[in-house]
């Protein structure tokens, strides 16, 4: 499952799609009832925002669904430094909030 974090990858991940069912916007557009011009500006980044309804859409047409899953904490440094103490044997330390 790949991970998109942003409006622009579920534009340019949604085009992927779109072109591995070898479909045009323009077909695409008239099985959703969106507009080519809307969904070209989608698929390349260019929307603020984009309707729930419309996504769904597309991704039942694609064949696809969508699947929510909880967002991995970021690495910090103090982790990677937090890893190598634990690592080398210097057991556990508590990190400051």
């Amino acid at each position: 499952m790949q991970h998109l974090s942003s409006l622009s990858d579920l534009g340019h991940e949604v085009a992927r799609l779109r072109k591995a069912k070898g479909l045009t916007q323009k077909q695409l557009g008239e099985l959703t009832g969106l507009g080519q011009s809307t969904l070209a500006r989608f698929e390349t980044g260019q929307v603020s925002e984009f309707g729930s309804r419309k996504l769904m859409r597309l991704l039942e047409v694609l064949g696809y669904e969508l699947a929510v899953t909880p967002a991995q904490p970021l690495f910090t440094l103090e982790d990677a430094l937090e890893q190598r103490r634990r690592e080398a044997g210097g057991g556990a330390t508590e990190r400051a909030p």
